[in-house]
């Protein structure tokens, strides 16, 4: 949510999570703070929309290659850092669109690797984001709803 919603909660993550990690999330406020921004910007966006009546939904960025990816490398990869690899995708693809700046991308990722996430994986290739694309589309009443950020702490729902 850091990245579609909570810019403060992206500089948070930025400037505390190194230390976040290095405590397990115990005993510092940024903990508490990181932890109550995040699901309170989550209920934000789920709670209007319990039914799934709207489908294009900014909780769903880092659902459009992860769920193929994560079935590929069992168990290779967490759930987590498959949904990070696809955020890290979409990230590159919403530069590459020129909704999000050069500025913004470099620092996103940087976050991600100070982070100790992955932003890459070897089975990450053409053919299963083509197939995750298909996929996609099934399930979103024939639209590719692409949730991409286009600011730290924004995001939109690409149709394509």
């Amino acid at each position: 949510m850091a990245l579609m919603k909570h810019r403060g909660l992206f500089e948070l993550l930025e400037k505390e999570g190194r230390g976040l990690l290095e405590s397990n999330f115990q005993g510092l406020e940024a903990a508490r703070v990181s932890s109550r921004l995040a699901i309170e910007s989550m209920l934000e966006e789920l709670a209007p929309n319990l039914w799934e009546d709207q489908l294009d939904r900014l909780v769903d960025f880092g659902h459009i290659i992860s769920p193929q990816l994560e079935m590929n490398v069992l168990p290779a990869l967490l759930h987590g850092e498959a949904v990070n690899i696809d955020m890290a995708f979409m990230v590159y693809v919403s530069h590459e669109r020129g909704f999000l700046s050069e500025e913004d991308k470099c620092r996103i990722i940087e976050c991600m690797r100070s982070l100790d996430l992955p932003v890459w994986h070897s089975h990450c290739s053409l053919d299963l984001v083509q197939k995750s694309l298909r996929e996609r589309i099934q399930h979103s009443a024939g639209l590719q709803r692409m949730p991409l950020p286009i600011a730290l702490g924004q995001g939109g729902v690409c149709r394509v």
